[in-house]
């Protein structure tokens, strides 16, 4: 590595990827297993209507 302070192309789009990477891997591990759990209750509360 240089004595500059800039990153190089390689480690700006690796960056970039991990970052981007996160910001999709973290709202789908909250939303889908809450849009899971209201499927779920609905298939349970409509279930128990039915008896």
């Amino acid at each position: 590595m240089g004595g500059t302070d800039d990153p190089s192309v390689g480690e700006a789009l690796i960056t970039f990827l991990l970052i981007g990477g996160a910001g999709v891997a973290i709202p789908a591990a909250v939303v889908l297993p809450t849009i899971g759990l209201g499927i779920w209750l609905a298939h349970r509360l409509r279930a128990r209507k039915s008896r």
